[in-house]
């Protein structure tokens, strides 16, 4: 229909005004209610009250003229009654482009090729909202541009620079992203291609009479996260093939120890530096440094010591600001970072490509690994299937929100079961029509007890630079139901070793869980192909590439 939410209104006039354009370009005007908004909040407050007076360039696109109406010749400056696509190459270039409710409209082939398209047309932003569960619709008031071909993610559009916000709507959400036009190439580029190609043609198996590495790892906090995690799994096995390894941690309320008290290991140096003090002059004469995040890089390489950084994945990356615009500024930083010439690797072919495509970077992909001796399968005991969460309940990428309104929904329909929810962090689950058991911050050696008890992994992620719950739980003989959520396409395979589905589309979901509780072999195959997947990213297989890494490094 010739519409859009009205609920999603402000947001996006917030994120349009905020780039004070001087020119819009609105792409399925529909009604034209955004044209009529966009000439109140940019002209009429000037004083520009005529049309002979308007300053700000607002043209439109409208693929059925069937929609045309006296707000179209009045408001906006043109209005072109054609596809986009016949309409773009003749156009300018705008300040900002709009999509309203449009880009469900396209096949998913069509609308990436349009965004580049159109940002080929964008001085400043592209902004698009889409839902994020589209209704049904086919043909409508004669219109067949009105059908609905395609659902968008925000893993949809990671490689570009973007960021999202995502807003509920009556029972469903709309998903607001603000596309952001390529910058021009960085100037360390291209020496930083030759570094990357250099490190990727020196990577070389592991020989029994290769010399032992001297390794230090830089730290920035001890909370317990699962980047924190595999960082010190890599230090525990390095150290077991007989390497040097040294640990710093930049903190200002640390004590004793550089590793936090759930994780420890055995290290050859162990040393907290207070804030504020250059991590370089702390370390001492080592042949690699292991950087645990990316902001440390300009520090350390002031050392002279070649530096690694293994990007797992933050919430930037993913276009995910908590709501807030990727400004020229932060976006500059980022390009300055990953500019460095430090040596970047990738946790999967998922972010391997994100820093490719965004950044221009050749990565190295170490995956992440798992003790598949510690993680393994258990006889379970108990009538009821046991449906297992893991995940911070307060960060809204891991959607375990919708985790919780899925169960509630399978519980409705008659279906009994247990939930325990793994957590760092305990919800407030006090109005559930079923009970929650929250196994709050255990220790680690209790992980794997918890994961062999349960039956089925619910893992609801809107995006996963790897995501390590799904493989834990495949370890440990579990069905995992997961969303397709980027990084998990490492090992998740839908139908073989898990039921993959589409984030925030409850609705598969729901479907996905009760096919597993009532279909034994179902479970049966998805159980053994996910036991099977995991033996492939055992510590030994993932970390050598670690060490094949860290050797090329050295020799470069």
């Amino acid at each position: 229909m010739p519409s859009s939410w009205y609920q999603a209104t402000s947001l996006l006039m917030e994120k349009i005004m905020i780039e004070n354009p001087h020119s819009v370009l609105d792409v399925g005007v529909g009604f034209g209610k955004y044209g009529i908004l966009l000439r109140e909040a940019l002209d009429i407050p000037h004083e520009r009250y005529r049309k002979d007076q308007w300053l700000v360039r607002i043209d439109g696109i409208e693929a059925f003229e069937g929609y045309r109406n006296p707000i179209h010749d009045y408001v906006y400056d043109a209005v072109y009654y054609k596809p986009v696509s016949e309409c773009l190459p003749s156009l300018g270039v705008y300040d900002v482009v709009l999509m309203i409710d449009v880009l469900e409209h396209f096949t998913k082939e069509e609308g990436a090729k349009l965004l580049e398209c159109l940002l080929m047309h964008t001085k400043k932003a592209l902004i698009i909202s889409t839902p994020i569960n589209p209704a049904p619709q086919e043909e409508y008031a004669g219109n067949h541009y009105e059908a609905h071909l395609s659902r968008w993610t925000p893993v949809d559009f990671t490689k570009f620079e973007f960021d999202f916000t995502m807003l509920p709507i009556m029972g469903n959400k709309a998903l607001i992203v603000k596309l952001y036009p390529k910058q021009e190439t960085h100037p360390n580029n291209a020496n930083n291609y030759f570094l990357d190609m250099k490190v990727l043609n020196s990577i070389a198996p592991v020989r029994k009479d290769d010399e032992k590495l001297h390794i230090a790892y830089t730290l920035t906090h001890q909370f317990l996260t699962g980047g924190l995690k595999m960082l010190i799994a890599q230090m525990r096995w390095l150290k077991s093939r007989g390497h040097t390894v040294d640990v710093y941690l930049q903190s200002s309320s640390a004590e004793g120890s550089a590793l936090p008290s759930w994780m420890p290991a055995e290290v050859d140096h162990d040393v907290i530096i207070r804030e504020g003090q250059p991590l370089h002059k702390h370390i001492r004469p080592c042949d690699v440094i292991v950087s645990g995040w990316h902001s440390q890089l300009p520090d350390l390489l002031a050392s002279g010591i070649p530096v690694v950084y293994w990007e797992q994945g933050h919430e930037p990356l993913f276009g995910d600001l908590r709501g807030a615009n990727l400004t020229p500024q932060l976006r500059n930083w980022y390009q300055m970072i990953y500019s460095l010439p430090a040596v970047f690797a990738s946790v999967s072919d998922f972010v391997a490509n994100i820093m490719y495509e965004r950044y221009g970077r050749k990565t190295y992909v170490i995956p992440n690994g798992i003790d598949t001796n510690n993680f393994s399968p258990a006889t379970k005991n108990g009538e009821d299937m046991v449906i297992l969460l893991v995940g911070n309940p307060y960060l809204p990428f891991k959607a375990l929100l919708t985790a919780l309104s899925v169960l509630g929904r399978l519980w409705g329909a008659g279906h009994r079961f247990q939930v325990k929810w793994i957590c760092h962090h305990k919800p407030n689950v006090s109005s559930l029509p079923f009970h929650v058991e929250i196994v709050h911050n255990p220790p680690q050696e209790a992980l794997a007890r918890l994961y062999a008890a349960a039956d089925i992994l619910l893992f609801t992620s809107l995006y996963e630079g790897f995501g390590m719950p799904p493989l834990e739980a495949m370890a440990s003989g579990l069905c995992v139901v997961c969303t397709d959520c980027g990084g998990i396409k490492m090992y998740a395979v839908n139908e073989q070793n898990s039921l993959v589905v589409q984030p925030e589309n409850e609705n598969a979901m729901l479907i996905a869980l009760e096919r597993l509780m009532v279909d034994e072999k179902l479970r049966e195959k998805i159980s053994a192909n996910g036991r099977k997947t995991a033996l492939d990213f055992s510590f030994d297989k993932s970390l050598s590439k670690l060490e094949d890494l860290l050797r090329a490094v050295k020799k470069i």
